[in-house]
């Protein structure tokens, strides 16, 4: 089976009033478990002149924020391919995040064929575009949307109501109801009062390091909790 683990770091809970700082996606295949260092990962920071949120998520998010600025304030493509390197995300407008994550899942071979149908696959022409070299479908208003497996903590009340408001995003990608979430394994039935924590439940499977509130490195805390099952 194959799915994606994915996690956002956002200027507060409200998606009515806040924003979406980054996000982190990795393509896990539970046939074949690859390393963090090998696994397809899709980190992105979006780049925005103005961030409404609340203090604690602001005052959480500060070193995501200072690259943000760091990055619309460089005067170089240097300065920004440095800063690409040195953080591991691209920097990206919110809206260019759906095709960016649309070229990457073609890449990895998430897209299936049945979502492709009624696309031309001559590989020039009107209906593909050359991106780095590469030639991918054009994302038409017609075209079916990419049915998405999907793994994340509370993905289902908190990432996914964020995620489905960026530009295209409803037309590209269209979530699976069955979303995986992690906590419901480690839950102490006789003890807990509500689902755990994401550190709970890497505490509970014995799993080293504190959650860092990264979208990448928590997605991959997704992916290592849901791996002691399989």
């Amino acid at each position: 089976m194959k799915y994606l683990s994915i996690d956002i770091e956002t200027t507060g809970l409200n998606p009515e009033k806040n924003e979406i700082l980054s996000i982190g996606v990795i393509v896990e295949d539970t046939n074949n478990k690859l390393p963090f260092e090998e696994i397809p990962k899709f980190h992105v920071a979006i780049k925005r002149e103005e961030i409404t949120g609340s203090p604690f998520a602001i005052n959480m998010n500060r070193d995501l924020i200072e690259a943000i600025v760091h990055y619309q304030e460089a005067e170089s493509l240097d300065e920004k391919n440095d800063l690409v390197h040195m953080t591991g995300m691209q920097f990206l407008n919110e809206s260019d995040v759906a095709d960016a994550l649309f070229r990457f899942l073609y890449d990895n071979g998430m897209v299936k064929k049945e979502d492709t149908s009624g696309w031309s696959h001559a590989q020039t022409g009107e209906h593909f575009r050359i991106i780095n070299g590469k030639s991918y479908p054009i994302l038409k208003s017609n075209m079916n949307p990419v049915s998405l497996n999907v793994a994340g903590k509370n993905f289902g009340t908190f990432d996914k109501l964020f995620i489905e408001k960026l530009p295209r995003w409803k037309q590209i990608f269209r979530i699976k109801q069955r979303i995986i979430d992690p906590s419901i394994l480690f839950t102490n039935w006789i003890e807990d009062d509500s689902l755990p924590s994401l550190n709970q439940c890497k505490q509970r499977a014995k799993i080293d390091g504190a959650v860092t509130h990264n979208a990448l490195e928590d997605a991959w805390d997704v992916v290592e909790l849901l791996r002691t099952q399989y």
